[in-house]
């Protein structure tokens, strides 16, 4: 193995322009295409190739091979983020509207802080809030002041099982950024744990406040040993004290389903044979 031996001042010139991510800056990538350019650390705009693909952490330079992929990625099959964005004009920039997310998120979801939410706020998750969601008030009173280990006094075996298998929850909320096509929503990942991941969204008005709250809509049902199941539902699951009704276990086909399927594959079987 060869060893590469550098100078102190090759040293020093490495180490004088860090190659950092844009996710440093918070700054939504324009759509441009910069071949051997090396942004430093703390540079308020980032280079692209295409859409709004921007270099990755410790990346460095966009190489030949790297640029002749340009010209897919620049394709209309893939948005154009900011411009998407600008389009909307909405009052709130993405960094306001995620802060926003962020403190609501922060105190109770809202719960601590009412004044976050708008009048006309709903809540809604795969199966909790009906067609139009859980209006504001409701959404408060069942929300407001729920704690997972206080509450096995009231829920006994199930919620008192939940306290002692996770001591420690916590939904890690994490890639929060504006929808492009939805003025005014964020969306963002929250991943417990052992747990699946789960799309949620937040979305305000023109003067900041939560008119609508998403969650628990599984990402990838694989993950984890939650049956694919998202909000507390999942968690139940995992220690083997599913809530007992249907939409709180893992989805199972029906026979409808099943027979569907079996005639789709004894047709493929007809035609496979016809060949």
């Amino acid at each position: 193995m060869a060893l590469l031996l550098l100078s102190p001042s090759v040293c020093s010139a490495l180490s004088a322009a860090p190659v950092s991510s844009w996710y440093d800056s918070g700054v939504r990538l324009p759509s441009s295409s910069l071949e051997g350019k090396v942004m430093p650390t703390g540079s308020q705009v980032w280079p692209a190739i295409g859409g709004t693909a921007g270099f990755h952490r410790g990346a460095g330079r966009l190489g030949k091979k790297r640029a002749r992929l340009a010209p897919a990625a620049s394709d209309s099959m893939f948005l154009d983020e900011a411009a998407a964005l600008r389009a909307l004009d909405f009052p709130l920039s993405e960094a306001e509207l995620i802060s926003a997310a962020k403190a609501f998120l922060f105190y109770g979801q809202g719960t601590e802080k009412p004044e976050l939410l708008a009048p006309e706020f709903v809540f809604m998750g795969p199966y909790v809030g009906g067609a139009d969601g859980l209006p504001r008030d409701e959404y408060l009173k069942a929300v407001g002041g729920f704690d997972l280990k206080a509450a096995a006094q009231h829920c006994q075996a199930h919620t008192a099982s939940m306290s002692a298998a996770f001591p420690d929850l916590n939904p890690r909320f994490h890639h929060f950024r504006a929808d492009p096509l939805d003025a005014g929503r964020v969306w963002f990942t929250s991943q417990a744990s052992g747990t699946d991941g789960a799309a949620c969204s937040l979305k305000f008005d023109a003067s900041g406040l939560a008119i609508k709250y998403t969650i628990g809509h599984v990402m990838e049902r694989s993950l984890g040993n939650t049956g694919g199941l998202g909000g507390i539902f999942g968690p139940a699951y995992a220690i083997g004290r599913p809530l007992p009704f249907p939409e709180a276990r893992p989805w199972r086909p029906s026979k409808r389903y099943r027979l569907l399927q079996a005639v789709g594959q004894f047709v493929a079987f007809l035609n496979e044979r016809k060949k």
